[in-house]
Formats: structure tokens, C-alpha cells, sequence
């Protein structure tokens, strides 16, 4: 569902996924002015700064309390000496999309995922029934508990993935009608790439036009 508002709603200091010349970087938002700029850290690379140009292209998005927030903008300078800032555009438009309303899409994704007890390693496989922006519900064969902290993997059939992300366990259930597949299992991000967050984004939006697009 589409958000009609003027202002982005940016927090200091906030986590947010920036595209430059198809680099995805994570970094933070260190100051804006509405109409006049944005400010965030300069990327890096390893040690390295990364260098931008004046009028480079960069898209800015990220995820917050639900809302799915996408721009596109141009950098106006690149501060590398003490303190490595990039300062880019006011975006003159962006698009918000609350993925809440669209909380849960149903798939069937084949996900493997493990966790580790000490030195031991568990290992399991099965399938993601159902996706949001901030977790999954997983069924497969082997039990876990709310102590595990899962490492999952997964190919998005929209194209990118989620590769060892970690994922909290929240909810745990059986479903004795299923031999290969017994446990149902939802989960909650723990800590998430930015390739992997824009991976998830572009899913949902996907899948929320395909929704509105089917309602028409």
C-alpha cells in the first residue's frame, strides 16, 4: 500500500541501504535539511574510502517500523578527511510502502538453515511457507528450540537471496500431518546484510504488486 507524506522519516543516526554504481553499502544517516540535503556516512571499502563524484546517482532505501522507504538522488560532495561524510540531494520525490499491510506473503521457497551447540553443528533443510520484512515461518524436519539462534539460507525466485543470515527463534509448532516436514518454526531477523535486506524488499514489493495487480 502506497503512503502518501512530504517529509521521509529519517532517524539520526538510522542504519540505511545505499546503491552506487551497483555498490550496496551500509550506512548511517548523520543529518538531513527537508528540500536541501541528506547526509551519511561516506562508504567505505575495507580501509579505503569509496570515491564519488559530484552528480554520481545513488538510491537510498531502507526499512523502518514497517514502512519500505526507496529514492532515487545524486551525491553533491564527498567529505573524505577526518570525518567521511557524503552529502547528497533532497530526493524531489521517493516512494513508502507499509509492508504491514502486506505482513505475510505465502511461499515455498526451499531454505536450508543451522545452528551450533558449542562445537557441534546442526543442520537441517526445508521450506519458507510463508515471508515478511521481518522474518519467516520455516517447515522442516528436525526440532529447534527458542535458545537456537538459526543461520539461514535461501534463493529468492525473484532473483538475490539470503545467505547465512541469522534469525532468532519466536514461535515453535508441529503439524503431525506432515512425515518430511513436522515442525513449523517462525522467525524473527537477528542481524541482516544490506544485500539481503534489499533482496527481502524487492520480494515484497514484487509480491505486493502482484496482489494489488490480482484485486484490480
Amino acid at each position: 500500500m502506497a503512503i502518501r507524506i512530504d517529509e521521509i522519516p529519517f532517524v539520526m543516526g538510522q542504519k540505511v541501504t545505499a546503491t552506487i554504481r551497483g555498490e550496496v553499502f551500509s550506512v548511517c544517516v548523520r543529518g538531513w535539511l527537508k528540500g536541501q540535503y541528506v547526509i551519511t556516512d561516506l562508504p567505505k571499502v575495507g580501509a579505503e574510502v569509496y570515491r564519488v563524484a559530484p552528480q554520481t546517482g545513488v538510491q537510498i532505501h531502507f526499512i523502518k517500523e514497517g514502512l519500505f522507504v526507496n529514492f532515487k538522488s545524486s551525491a553533491s560532495y564527498a567529505l573524505a578527511q577526518a570525518i567521511s561524510l557524503l552529502v547528497i540531494e533532497y530526493p524531489r520525490t521517493f516512494d513508502m510502502h507499509n509492508l504491514r499491510k502486506f505482513a505475510r506473503f505465502k511461499t515455498n521457497i526451499p531454505v536450508t538453515f543451522h545452528y551450533e551447540e558449542g562445537d557441534t553443528k546442526f543442520e537441517d533443510f526445508g521450506v519458507i511457507r510463508d515471508m515478511s520484512s521481518g522474518g519467516l515461518l520455516i517447515s522442516h524436519k528436525k526440532p529447534v528450540t527458542k535458545q537456537n539462534l538459526l543461520y539461514i539460507t535461501a534463493e529468492l525466485p525473484a532473483g538475490g537471496s539470503f545467505k547465512l543470515q541469522k534469525a532468532d527463534v519466536k514461535n515453535l509448532r508441529k503439524n503431525p500431518k506432515s512425515e518430511s516436514s513436522p515442525y513449523v518454526t517462525g522467525v524473527k531477523w537477528y542481524d541482516i546484510t544490506p544485500e539481503s535486506e534489499e533482496s527481502i524488499a524487492k520480494f515484497i514489493t514484487q509480491r505486493s504488486k502482484e496482489k494489488r495487480d490480482t484485486l484490480r
